[in-house]
């Protein structure tokens, strides 16, 4: 049985809003902390990096998947 090639695009979906909504929480956490006199910077710089991270890795992943996955097709799938 060969998977669906949807599916596999739901998973990295999930996979991908789920780290951006992480890193999100971790740089609204870093502000707070800085409001109430913490050393909370390295929140800021992880929940950047990780929101950096899972879109370019989203991005790399899609352009390698278009450019192997359809040979012998053009650009339009035909």
């Amino acid at each position: 049985m060969k998977p669906d090639p949807a599916d596999r695009w739901k998973v990295r979906r999930l996979l991908i809003f789920g780290a951006v909504g992480f890193a999100t929480l971790m740089i609204l956490a870093g502000g707070v902390g800085m409001f109430a006199d913490r050393y909370t910077d390295a929140l800021v710089y992880g929940g950047v990096t990780i929101i950096t991270g899972a879109i370019s890795a989203y991005a790399g992943f899609a352009t390698y998947d278009d450019t192997h996955q359809s040979h012998g097709k053009d650009a339009d799938g035909n």
